[in-house]
């Protein structure tokens, strides 16, 4: 007698697309590893997506669901557990990157603090990244990147231009006396033109905040249609520092890609507080209602 496990792939992904998302997360997912492994390929996605709906808040439900689903760190080993693998690194002649272990209070803190948008309003956040290792640049001005194309991560064109989502960068750096630290990202086009850039400028020169991990946050609100590639640079110069612990350290590198569920009328500069009423972090706003864009510092 035949069953389910006869079918042909592309047949069973058709009778797929046909159930609800919530039920395919979680009941189909769960039936075996052929089932799983079909509900996480973005062609189903893609399939459920193009099934328009007549109201529009239902359509827009869906591209929340896609996006939450899909969700996950775009970098390619953010943390130096593989070396240099993925990364193009920069250095000066003189200069060079090192890997190097986190550990003490540091490594508690860069373990609790979640990446993910999705579990954003969860108050017991759980431990998505356990960090060991950081990068170090040593003499001089060093640099690493990656490029990242979006269709290569699931996200298909459509889905982009349609959902316009939210884009959340995120990195985490060790300054020291005579550090510097800054961190570059572009929102490319098909043909590499830059349709949004973020850029931190100097914000972190000569060891701004000393002696703490900070974590450093922009998000691209209402990503403009267009969008194919993200190239993220992050670089440091620890100015002829001759001990480790004197070195800029740099680590839990992350972007993440989520559904647009900003108003308007939310819009506004927010200031966090922690319980001695010191600045713990602030958002900025800045641009008009098609230029969206939200930076944090945080400042433990």
């Amino acid at each position: 007698m035949a069953n389910t496990g006869d079918l042909p792939e592309d047949l069973l992904l058709e009778i797929l697309s046909l159930v609800p998302m919530k039920d395919l997360i979680l009941n189909c997912r769960l039936v075996c590893t052929r089932w799983r492994d079909l509900v996480d390929l973005p062609v189903l996605w893609k399939s459920i997506y193009r099934r328009k709906s007549s109201d529009p808040e239902k359509q827009s439900s869906k591209s929340v669901f896609i996006f939450s689903h899909l969700e996950k760190n775009l970098i390619k080993n953010p943390c130096g557990e593989e070396g240099f693998v993925y990364w193009e690194v920069k250095t000066p002649p003189e200069g060079h990157w090192a890997i190097h272990e986190v550990s003490g209070k540091g490594k508690m803190k860069l373990k609790t603090k979640d990446f993910l948008q999705r579990n954003s309003d969860v108050e017991a956040k759980p431990h998505h990244l356990q960090v060991n290792k950081c990068f170090a640049p040593w003499n001089g001005l060093c640099s690493k990147s990656q490029l990242i194309a979006l269709k290569d991560a699931g996200y298909w064109d459509q889905l982009l231009d349609e959902a316009r989502p939210t884009i959340v960068v995120k990195d985490w750096f060790y300054s020291s006396l005579g550090c510097w630290y800054k961190l570059c990202v572009k929102l490319l086009s098909a043909d590499s033109e830059v349709l949004k850039e973020y850029c931190s400028e100097d914000c972190y020169e000569h060891g701004w905040e000393l002696g703490k991990w900070r974590e450093v946050s922009y998000t691209f609100y209402y990503c403009p249609p267009g969008v194919r590639y993200i190239l993220f640079e992050h670089q440091g110069n620890s100015h002829n520092a001759q001990k480790f612990k004197d070195r800029i350290r740099i680590t839990k590198s992350t972007i993440t890609i989520g559904p647009f569920c900003l108003e308007k009328e939310d819009l506004s500069s927010e200031y966090f507080y922690d319980t001695d009423d010191d600045i713990r972090g602030v958002w900025s706003y800045y641009g008009d209602s098609d230029d969206l864009g939200f930076e944090f510092f945080d400042c433990w």
